[in-house]
């Protein structure tokens, strides 16, 4: 399937290419044959599939007698969720002030022994930007919540000793529940923060204690985040696979039976120890997940299992029994970053690399530029799509006045009819100083980096800017392991740094860079016959990429069940069409986000 979807990719993107960058008549001949075969042969083949995939996802579930349970335990406001963290650690130190055991002299060892100067200077550094001025101050109710989340967790662990036997052994301590944020094989350090953010939040909502498996890589990339305790879990088998250890997990479909076999004479289910929250796929927790009567009953399960690679924090809004609290800690809806910059901090090695590029390279540029650039399907699609893509970003970045039309005659006779919304105008004083562009790359391949080194450096700029190009790494492909994610996080930091930023749509990576920084993105405008190089993003949030998952599936919920929560929720929106650029069989093809506020 994936191969197929590719192709279809690689089909829709060929004409454009042809169109932008010609070749010979013989080699353009034979390639629109070629696409055309491909297209009229495998397209129905792919419409077909795609629609099969999404048959589960897009229908309501009916049921002959519903009976709705309201979510009782779901905080209404910050007010009442601390109050909530605080008397689960009350509950579980039998009416102890354990915040008191935590002595400054602990506090101080475990700050010797997980040393994470990013806590401390990540703001700081975001504050030193020239032009894209940080609007994301600290927040003060989230802050709040996550130091009273903290005394919690850290009660918790303490309590618990070794906690893969905890579990194994199937103890239980009053006041400790628990979610266990793995992720999906094959993840990249984009889609392991996406997941594992929107757990957290999860977890502070229904007071329960995060855990990470070790083998995610998270917890060698990333500072502890709680302070006294630890988020790591181990070994793997326990935790990664749990929808098949249903020796130890219950399954997905037996959660629901007890949930649908209710009567009048027992209206809540019996206690269960462990629960996984996947059935077909990964990507997300399956969709009555996001339902109050669901989650009413999860309040009987004491772990949670996710185990997920992608952005769920819109469909939590979505859930009303969570959505005043939510309201009430984001007012302005930008969870993304508060959730980043203070839960998923670098580890000092990765920050080093930050620190170290923002003092060479950034700290006297007046502008900053990042750009991400990523082939889904590797160096076939870098092979057909690079030159469109390099066209576009060049395009997008002259057209939006960040670089002068480069002096490249080639390149100069594509753009020169561009209109600029803010052209760059040439220096009156040849003895002014020169404005310093610096442009960050973060691409496996080195084609871009090439195009505008050729365009911007080797040769003279008549406009007084002075362009400067840093890329750290072209691997050709992708690899996987903590230092890979170790180079992946500080890539994606010093994008969040810039000032402007061109994405790929659909890259985690990229999501990364624009949740860091909350920086509103270009686009790269991959659809086939665009006349756009790129689209401006609609908010800071990132798209919650799974389509076809928009619509409430409750069945006991019969207010919602079947409705879209787009339609529901006014603030929750589709994301843009630029984001979904390569397959589109119907509208509930695009995903959707939070729209942000000032």
């Amino acid at each position: 399937m994936r191969r197929m979807m590719g192709m279809q990719n690689r089909v829709n993107m060929a004409s454009p290419k042809l169109r932008i960058q010609p070749r010979s008549t013989r080699v353009q001949i034979t390639c629109i044959f070629v696409v055309a075969l491909s297209y009229f042969v495998f397209r129905p083949l792919l419409v077909s599939l795609s629609q099969e995939k999404h048959q589960h996802e897009v229908g309501p579930t009916i049921i002959a007698n519903p009976m709705p349970s309201k979510n009782v335990d779901a905080p209404r406001d910050v007010a009442e969720l601390l109050e909530k963290l605080a008397a689960a650690t009350r509950n579980v130190s039998n009416g102890r002030n354990m915040s008191e055991l935590f002595t400054p002299a602990k506090q101080a060892l475990w700050h010797k022994e997980h040393p994470c100067a990013s806590r401390y200077e990540i703001y700081s550094l975001y504050s030193s930007r020239k032009i894209a001025r940080d609007s994301i101050e600290t927040n003060p109710k989230w802050n709040s919540v996550l130091r009273e989340y903290a005394n919690l967790h850290r009660t918790c662990v303490q309590q618990m000793g070794d906690v893969t036997n905890f579990f194994l052994r199937r103890k239980h301590i009053n006041g400790c529940k628990f979610v266990v944020a793995g992720v999906s094989a094959g993840s990249g350090i984009g889609n392991k923060a996406l997941s594992i953010v929107s757990a957290l939040l999860y977890a502070v909502l229904t007071q329960r204690v995060l855990l990470v498996p070790q083998v995610t890589a998270v917890p060698g990339v990333f500072c502890e985040p709680f302070e006294g305790s630890s988020w790591m879990v181990d070994p793997e088998q326990v935790w990664a696979e749990s929808k098949k250890r249903q020796d130890l997990w219950d399954s997905l479909e037996s959660f629901y039976r007890k949930v649908d076999a209710r009567d009048k004479a027992h209206l809540n289910i019996k206690p269960i120890y462990a629960v996984s929250t996947t059935k077909h796929w990964d990507a997300q927790p399956e969709p009555r997940f996001f339902c109050d009567t669901e989650q009413a009953h999860y309040t009987q399960v004491e772990w949670i299992n996710f185990r997920n690679n992608l952005y769920f924090v819109p469909k939590l809004f979505a859930v009303p029994s969570f959505r005043p609290v939510l309201e009430d800690i984001f007012p302005n809806r930008k969870v993304f970053t508060h959730l980043l910059r203070t839960v998923m901090l670098p580890c000092n090695p990765v920050w080093g690399r930050v620190k170290q590029v923002h003092y060479a390279h950034f700290q006297h540029s007046d502008r900053r530029i990042g750009i991400q650039e990523r082939y889904f399907h590797g160096k076939d699609d870098f092979d057909l799509l690079h030159a469109v893509t390099e066209d576009n970003v060049v395009s997008c970045l002259v057209s939006q006045g960040l670089l002068p039309i480069p002096q490249n005659r080639a390149t100069q006779g594509k753009l020169n009819d561009l209109p600029q919304s803010h052209p760059i105008s040439n220096p009156v004083d040849p003895l002014a100083p020169l404005r310093v562009t610096t442009i960050f790359i973060a691409s496996l391949y080195q084609s871009l980096a090439n195009r505008l080194t050729k365009d911007y450096i080797r040769t003279h700029l008549d406009s007084g800017d002075a362009v400067g190009l840093v890329q750290l790494t072209h691997e050709d492909q992708q690899y996987f392991g903590v230092e890979v994610d170790r180079q992946a996080l500080a890539e994606i930091l010093c994008l969040s740094l810039t000032d402007h930023l061109v994405l790929t749509p659909q890259s985690t990576f990229g999501t990364l860079a624009q949740g860091y920084g909350g920086l509103v993105p270009w686009f790269i405008d991959l659809r086939p016959n665009t006349p756009t190089p790129c689209v401006r993003a609609q908010s800071t949030e990132t798209c919650y990429q799974i389509p076809a998952t928009k619509l409430y599936t409750c069945p006991h919920d019969v207010n919602v069940n079947g409705q879209f929560m787009t339609d529901v929720v006014p603030y929750l929106s589709d994301c843009h069409l630029v984001e979904k650029p390569f397959v589109k069989v119907n509208g509930a093809d695009l995903g959707m986000q939070l729209l942000t506020t000032m």
